[in-house]
């Protein structure tokens, strides 16, 4: 129960904040400070999924060589400065892995 309670919870908050930042009815202007913030927070969120990922492969820290996920997400951050498209981005990077797997 308190499971569904928490989901619950956070599905109600998603909800007010992006209602509140979308609605017409509500007279609420970004300013430019905000809106220069506003652009870290989608790689910042991404970059905390997908840490745990790289470093954590088994449950224990692990920043080698041998580590196909760490490698894999240094491929990827190599491979998205050269500004390639995301979908051939993803499919390069996931053949990557495979074969490096």
């Amino acid at each position: 129960m308190n499971t569904w309670l928490m989901i619950l919870g956070m599905a109600c908050i998603t909800f007010s904040v992006r209602y509140f930042f979308l609605a017409k009815s509500i007279p609420f202007r970004v300013t430019p400070v905000m809106q220069r913030i506003l652009k870290f927070s989608a790689p910042a969120v991404l970059t905390a999924l997908a840490v745990p990922f790289l470093v954590f492969p088994q449950g224990e820290l692990d920043i080698s060589v041998q580590n196909p996920f760490l490698i894999a997400g240094i491929f990827v951050c190599a491979l998205s400065l050269l500004r390639l498209g995301t979908l051939s981005t993803v499919l390069i990077s996931m053949i990557f892995f495979w074969f490096i797997r």
